[in-house]
């Protein structure tokens, strides 16, 4: 009974836990779901802020709600965000596919917005016409620009026939004709600008003659569409509407101008005043191409070359006649100052060059974080990767790279002037690490063996031959790599100018895997951080030669597994002073750990071994002979042929409690007839009673 009582207990305290967490998720939906309503009351009033406040307040209490993402999207657009961004968070939105209320069609409007505008036309459509189709003015119109930017017979002949069949259901929405009218300008000032007779298809005069006929509900509220429709209104009528454009708005326009030049109403001079009065050193290379075509009169054409060779003011290029500038120029005394290149206008800058009198000083592309700087443009002098800092160093004519051209712009140049667009290489490809090591002399990047470190790595025909560490702009090591085998590094480990330390580093040998170790991972990569993930180096050998007498005071090197030998001289007489030998040890294998110590002449007075940690092993003279050790009653003390007692040990203790040198014998008077030497190896104290007569080992001996 007892434990059927105990399982009920557990299984309802399951439950309560279950219906807790249950309890607390619905209220967390439920205040989600609050957030969510008033952020759709922000997001109609276009109070942007705080709709982005209430979206990202209910995703903060459940982050499955779709309509979150989408409202967050809509307010951080309005509010500076990229679209990238906002497609990002749309996408977030239908991965949920988690809808709330009834904001899923207007999220597939929006979405397919943004995909237009980015460039991604077929993705647009899909996103309108898959189940359930909608059909809206809204949707419409982006099915429309789609059709127009896709730039085919075919998609011109859809956004046409759609056109002709929407100006009747939608006759009062203002976006279609000006859709229509600016595209279709467009193409006339194109072929315009190519001394092309352009002549106006039948469906394109029959849209635009229904447009103008309701040109008196459009005007008041864009005149700029009048302007751009009169260019399809035919005899006395465009004579008449330009008049009364004219005669409605005194402000200079270059539309106004430009409409104006092409029906013959203003002369040459007065368009030109008119254009260039009202630009604020702003325009379009359309306009800008489209304006310049039409001038005839010499003196005109004479003064727009003399005001765009010392033109300063920005330029707006649209590359694919998508009515979206990819492109945007400044220009200084008629040259390019810098260039942004936006190619799927998605907010994210692409590319973008500083110039020096229209020669590029650098090209960054933003996807990858990389800057090309240039010594005489195509010439590169350096690349840099911004992310990583990784740094390529070039000579004058070894690497060439350029990812636009300046060229001369085809239309401007009927004026005489020398005006430079920039275009865009369709072919051109960021080239990769491995690609700029062919071409480099030299690179460099950061480091963590020291902090604020690099290494210089110098090349030869893609090869590494030679490498220099810095810390803080200060030399600290150099490396030979003349030999692919093995690496010889001179490093100034207390920075006294002195490279006492040498480190040989050697490929790893076949069948020798033992070697491969995390720390060895660790050394390699904060030593040489090689870009490659090159990883068959281990560290063989360390020595230390501080007074560069070629007698090294301190050697290691490293073997498989974790072992080692370590070597002193302390005296710096070329003899080992003491030795250290930390065998190899696989997984589940006994630590061996050995102890030598040499008298002046360089023989064998002691010799331990350990096995993890405990003594089992200890040769007290040249001639190998073993002795029994013995541990003593306190910690680290051990005693060697016969064990002490504990008021020996007591002795012991006060003695080396004045501090004791590393491997040397020390003797000291314990009673009238006895003493007792010590020699400390490790934290570890070894002692033998020494009868009045004997004669101490070596009172001289070696430190560890």
């Amino acid at each position: 009974m007892k434990k059927f009582a105990v399982i009920f207990l557990l299984s309802l305290g399951i439950s309560f836990s279950l219906a807790a967490q249950s309890s607390a998720g619905a209220a967390n939906k439920n205040t989600a779901l609050r957030c969510l309503k008033l952020a759709e009351n922000c997001l109609v009033a276009d109070d942007w802020q705080n709709a982005l406040n209430q979206a990202e307040l209910g995703l903060s209490y459940d982050d499955s709600i779709s309509d979150l993402y989408y409202i967050k999207a809509a307010a951080s657009l309005n509010l500076g965000a990229t679209k990238a961004d906002a497609l990002r968070l749309l996408s977030s939105a239908f991965e949920r596919s988690s809808w709330a209320g009834y904001t899923k069609n207007s999220a597939r409007i929006f979405i397919a917005d943004l995909l237009s505008d980015t460039g991604l036309y077929e993705e647009s459509l899909s996103a309108l016409d898959s189940e359930p189709y909608i059909y809206s003015a809204d949707a419409e119109f982006i099915r429309i620009k789609n059709y127009y930017r896709m730039g085919t017979t075919e998609s011109l002949a859809n956004a046409r026939q759609r056109l002709n069949s929407d100006r009747r259901v939608y006759p009062s929405d203002q976006r279609f004709p000006e859709i229509f009218f600016m595209f279709e300008s467009l193409f006339m000032s194109e072929a315009e600008r190519d001394g092309i007779d352009y002549k106006i298809p039948q469906i394109v005069s029959t849209i635009a003659d229904s447009y103008i006929t309701k040109l008196p509900d459009y005007s008041d509220r864009n005149p700029e569409l009048e302007l751009m429709a009169v260019s399809f209104a035919r005899g006395e009528d465009k004579l008449r509407l330009i008049k009364a454009i004219d005669a409605k708005n005194k402000k200079l326009s270059e539309l106004l101008a430009t409409a104006a030049l092409r029906a013959g109403i203003y002369t040459d001079a007065e368009a030109f005043d008119m254009y260039f009065g009202a630009s604020g050193n702003e325009f379009s290379l359309d306009s800008l191409e489209t304006f310049i075509a039409l001038l005839s009169d010499p003196e005109v054409v004479q003064r727009a070359a003399e005001t765009l060779a010392d033109f300063t003011g920005t330029l707006y290029i649209d590359e694919n006649m998508d009515l979206q500038y990819e492109f945007v120029v400044q220009y200084e005394n008629g040259r390019p100052q810098y260039i942004k290149y936006d190619a799927n206008n998605d907010g994210l800058t692409e590319l973008y060059s500083s110039c020096d009198f229209g020669a590029p000083v650098f090209v960054y592309f933003n996807s990858s974080r990389i800057q090309f700087f240039y010594d005489t443009y195509p010439r590169i002098s350096k690349v840099l990767y911004s992310d990583t800092k990784l740094n390529f160093n070039f000579l004058h004519d070894d690497f060439t790279f350029s990812p636009f051209d300046f060229v001369t712009d085809n239309v401007i140049a009927r004026t005489g002037a020398e005006f430079y667009i920039p275009y865009i290489t369709e072919t051109y490809a960021i080239p990769l690490p491995q690609d700029l090591i062919e071409k480099a002399s030299s690179f460099e990047l950061p480091i963590t063996e020291r902090d604020d470190a690099k290494i210089v790595y110098t090349l030869s025909g893609g090869n590494i031959v030679f490498a220099e560490f810095y810390e803080n702009n200060a030399r600290y090591a150099y490396c030979d790599f003349s030999k692919e085998s093995s690496l010889v590094r001179f490093v100034d480990y207390d920075n006294d100018g002195s490279f006492e330390t040498t480190e040989l580093y050697s490929e790893i040998p076949f069948a020798q895997e033992g070697l491969r170790s995390e720390e060895n991972d660790r050394i390699i990569s904060s030593v040489f951080n090689f870009i490659d993930g090159r990883s068959d180096l281990y560290l063989r050998k360390i020595q230390i030669d501080r007074n560069a007498n070629t007698f090294c005071e301190f050697s290691e090197q490293y073997l498989e597994f974790g072992g080692k030998v370590t070597i002193w001289d302390n005296d710096d007489n070329g003899i080992p002073d003491s030795q250290y030998i930390r065998y190899p040890q696989k997984e589940g294998e006994t630590l061996i750990e050995e102890s030598i110590y040499f008298d002046s002449n360089g023989l064998q007075i002691l010799s331990l071994t350990l096995a993890n940690g405990v003594p089992v092993k200890m040769i007290a003279d040249a001639e190998g002979t073993e002795v029994m050790v013995y541990a003593g009653e306190n910690e680290n003390i051990y005693w060697i042929d016969e064990k002490g007692l504990p008021d020996e040990e007591q002795a012991i203790l006060n003695y080396v409690s004045h501090g004791l040198e590393q491997g040397r014998i020390d003797i000291f008077d314990y009673k009238e007839e006895e003493r007792i030497s010590v020699i400390k190896v490790g934290a570890a104290y070894y002692c033998r009673r020494v009868p009045l007569t004997s004669v101490p080992l070596d009172e001289e001996g070696a430190s560890k």
